[in-house]
């Protein structure tokens, strides 16, 4: 497996952190360039130690994450967009919206882990492939990193040209959707 091929794994792993990070910013209003880097940060750290996680559980651990991986980010994602959803419902009258708290530790570790859990059967697959894991997953910590980077630019963007909007509901729609999409693909996969 050659850098092309870990790049382009990196970016299809990355694809659920940029969506993520459009939904947390387009619903977040104060915030700063540092709360964004270590938001990105977070990510794409969470993506990689969760890469070499797989990659050093090899086959045995394979079977139980194949079993339940999809099951565990949905929860996350479903409960994370649950909340967003019913807060925005519940607050629509509000001045004060909810927002993904881009501070709690708690709520970015959860929303870093349940977009990084295919990254540990990734972490698996390159065991053996052969690969220098210490060199994708720094590929994927640099491609997360600026995925999620970029997203939490657009997602601002979004909420700037969307103000009237009910952004926190679309950010939990999407957050849902994104759990909802990884139970699909998993249990047609027949996992």
């Amino acid at each position: 497996m050659d850098i092309v091929l870990i790049l382009l794994i990196a970016i299809g792993l990355s694809m659920d952190s940029l969506t993520v990070s459009m939904a947390a910013a387009a619903t977040c209003k104060n915030k700063t360039n540092f709360v964004f880097l270590r938001f990105a940060f977070t990510l794409g750290f969470i993506q990689a130690v969760c890469t070499i996680a797989g990659w050093a559980a090899g086959t045995e651990l394979s079977k139980y994450l194949q079993r339940y991986d999809h099951w565990i980010a949905f929860g996350l994602l479903l409960l994370i967009g649950g909340k967003m959803i019913f807060e925005g419902i519940k607050h629509k009258s509000d001045l004060v919206k909810p927002e993904i708290n881009m501070n709690n530790f708690f709520v970015v570790t959860g929303l870093g882990i349940a977009t990084s859990i295919d990254a540990a059967a990734v972490g698996i697959s390159l065991s053996f492939a052969g690969i220098n894991i210490w060199i994708a997953s720094l590929i994927i910590f640099a491609v997360t990193f600026l995925f999620s980077y970029f997203g939490l630019y657009s997602g601002d963007f979004i909420r700037k040209k969307l103000k009237r909007l009910p952004v926190e509901i679309l950010g939990g729609i999407v957050l849902v959707g994104i759990g909802v999409k990884i139970l699909i693909e998993h249990i047609n996969n027949g996992c």
